[in-house]
């Protein structure tokens, strides 16, 4: 592991500077699609930043300066720094700790093409036969009286330097309005070209932006992000929330929370420990976390140490049941938890049809309704492999490669796990008389639409407080549209498939029956109602046709194809 850099300098009066530096210069998210074309901008987010640096070679103005320096960690002359950021200067950036002075050596080897009219010259490794074969000159001390002052080193008048963090704008359309940030983390190994050291602190990836999407965006009194990393999502919980708390176990994590929040002017109360240790005894309306939940075993964090962005330090995947069970002595009645979470799932048992054992008992007896979504299932040799790569093992040798994979797996082995699930949870605190008839969970194996939005999870976890099915008036929701597929010559379908146009966008199979329900939905009779009138149209029993369309129905509602 490589030696992390200290900790930006919470100095407000250079953060200040800064912030007015970066506004002025329009380096914002509209700007760098203009500056950068799509697919540069589409390379960027899969780690490769070349597309991105042969568009943005040779130019000069104050946002393209900036995204070569920290974007995608080239090093850039002091003189172009300090006409990008003229409040500030390159000066003002190395007392904040964002930036540090190199050599000529360093910069020469870290320029990936060359700079016009500004690239170190590298030095020939050897030299040619007439310079080697020239008599060299006498080399004599030089006499100076000793009573003289000793000259002053000589101080490059326009140094190199190179960016010590990542920092980017990032845009966000929320309902109380647009926002424009910029945000710090550390430097990841595709600007680097080293592994990550032990404290890293991620910026905004993949799976940060899946959570930020379905965070429910309602106003409400409190707050609170566990396992904060950079203090994106308390960002984003500032602008509906009055009071935000960030914690995390990662003291370099709470520093550049902090530092975040200065830059952007937001408040946020930063803490560090681990999980809700720092909360002990408050409660909050909403909480949001993408925990440290990966699993790991001692061998390998003794090969290749605690990476404490991705490993909190317990066995197993109980940091995910030590989260679920933890919160809700945390949540107000009726404020709502969501989470990022992976979770073991027996080589004895299904992945598709038996994976959802493990995350019910973590629940059992808790005040809470849930809904839990396993996205996606790897076997544990892809859970491996991606892991190891997510932490620079691109730069590992092939024999430490191989040896971190096989001590992985094996333990996986003898745990008996089979695969990993990987997904999300959200919970509803409930009050006490709903937790006195007890909580209410559904569980759904992948959604093959759109990610679920905000509105999306709230309205899953409202539908699982829904009115008795057969006395409730459903409405079908005006972008919902039917397939039908016939075999030649058939009068009637041998497939029916609905769409979703909006919501989570799913295709569901259903049958006729569910079909005939759905479509007389208008608002106006009971589920009751009209599955006696398609069982008087069908012949068919009425308890049978409930029986039939009870439980599609329910997912149906809760995939929000109906209202009620």
């Amino acid at each position: 592991m490589t030696t992390s850099v200290p900790v930006p300098a919470l100095d407000r009066d250079l953060i200040g500077r800064l912030r007015a530096d970066v506004i002025a210069s329009t380096w914002t998210v509209e700007n760098l699609q203009t500056l950068i074309s799509e697919g540069a901008l589409s390379a960027l987010m899969r780690d490769s930043r070349l597309p991105a640096l042969v568009e943005l070679a040779g130019a000069t103005d104050p946002a393209a300066v900036l995204t070569r320096f920290f974007i995608l960690g080239l090093p850039e002359r002091a003189s172009a720094l300090d006409e990008a950021l003229p409040t500030l200067g390159a000066r003002g950036l190395e007392s904040l700790g964002l930036a540090a002075t190199i050599d000529e050596a360093e910069a020469a080897s870290a320029l990936v093409m060359p700079r016009a009219g500004g690239a170190p010259k590298r030095e020939p490794k050897d030299k040619g036969a007439d310079e080697a074969s020239a008599p060299k000159a006498s080399s004599l001390p030089t006499m100076r009286d000793p009573d003289e002052e000793s000259p002053e080193p000589e101080v490059e008048a326009d140094p190199w330097m190179r960016a010590l963090f990542d920092l980017r704008p990032h845009a966000a359309s929320l309902p109380g309005g647009d926002h424009e940030w910029w945000v710090a983390s550390d430097l990841a190994e595709v600007q680097t070209g080293k592994p990550l050291s032990d404290d890293h602190v991620l910026g905004i990836g993949g799976a940060t932006l899946t959570l930020l999407e379905m965070t429910v965006r309602e106003q409400v009194d409190s707050a609170l992000d566990v396992g904060c990393g950079c203090g994106i999502q308390a960002l984003y919980l500032a602008t509906h929330a009055e009071r935000v708390v960030a914690t995390d176990l990662s003291s370099r994590a709470c520093a550049l929370t902090q530092f975040n929040a200065a830059l952007n002017e937001v408040v946020i109360d930063v803490r560090e420990g681990s999980l809700f240790e720092p909360v002990e005894g408050e409660t909050f309306d909403l909480i949001v976390t993408n925990p440290p939940f990966v699993i790991t075993p001692d061998s390998v964090r003794g090969a290749a140490g605690l990476l404490e962005y991705r490993d909190g330090g317990m066995d197993r995947d109980n940091l995910i049941r030590a989260v679920l069970r933890g919160a809700p002595a945390c949540m107000n009645e009726g404020g709502t938890l969501q989470m990022l979470a992976n979770w073991e799932i027996p080589a004895d048992r299904n992945p598709d049809t038996q994976w959802s054992w493990r995350v019910d008992s973590w629940l059992d007896g808790l005040p809470v309704d849930a809904w839990v979504v396993q996205r996606d299932v790897l076997d544990p040799a892809r859970y491996v492999d991606m892991w190891i790569r997510d932490s620079g093992g691109q730069l590992m040798a092939r024999a430490d490669y191989e040896r971190a994979f096989t001590s992985w797996l094996a333990d996986f082995r003898r745990a008996g796990t089979g695969a990993i699930g990987m997904g999300f949870v959200a919970l509803r605190k409930l009050d006490e008389a709903e937790a006195a008839s007890g909580g209410k969970r559904a569980y759904d194996l992948s959604l093959d639409g759109h990610a679920p939005r905000g509105r999306d999870v709230a309205w899953a976890l409202a539908s699982l407080r829904a009115p008795e099915l057969w006395e409730v008036a459903l409405t079908r929701a005006s972008d919902v549209r039917e397939e039908r597929h016939y075999v030649p010559g058939s009068p009637d379908p041998e497939l029916l498939i609905m769409h979703q146009g909006g919501g989570l966008g799913r295709s569901v199979p259903v049958s006729s029956s569910v079909s005939a329900v759905v479509g007389a939905s208008d608002g106006e009779l009971t589920v009751g109602q009209i599955a006696a009138a398609v069982a008087m149209l069908t012949s068919v029993e009425v308890d049978d046709v409930r029986a039939e369309i009870e439980a599609p129905l329910r997912d149906l509602i809760r995939w929000g194809f109906l209202t009620f």
